[in-house]
């Protein structure tokens, strides 16, 4: 059974435009070589009417729920994990699965 893990950002107010394209774009290439990884999507909200102040997210889906966890602890992961805490002041993660 799949499962998913959904995460919101609120990113600071100073960050660029450069910072945001890095952590997208290394998320994208670095997210999906862990292992038990079978999508992950990442970009800005379309719109910000409902959004609680949240700018962007990611929704990752895994092959198993046990994934998540090793997700977690992956190298890639956690480097990623560091340049999230540079550019954001708040995130919110939700974990589903169906």
């Amino acid at each position: 059974m799949p499962a998913y893990r959904i995460v919101l950002f609120k990113l600071k107010k100073d960050v660029s435009e450069a910072q945001v394209e890095q952590f997208i774009n290394e998320s994208k290439e670095e997210g999906r070589k862990v292992p038990g990884v079978l999508s992950l999507e990442i970009g800005p909200a379309l719109d910000m009417q409902r959004t609680k102040g949240y700018d962007m997210g990611i929704i990752l889906q895994v092959e198993t729920p046990e994934h998540l966890a090793s997700f977690a602890k992956d190298a890639r992961h956690l480097r990623l994990h560091e340049l999230r805490e540079q550019i954001t002041e708040d995130s919110l993660a939700f974990n589903l699965a169906f």
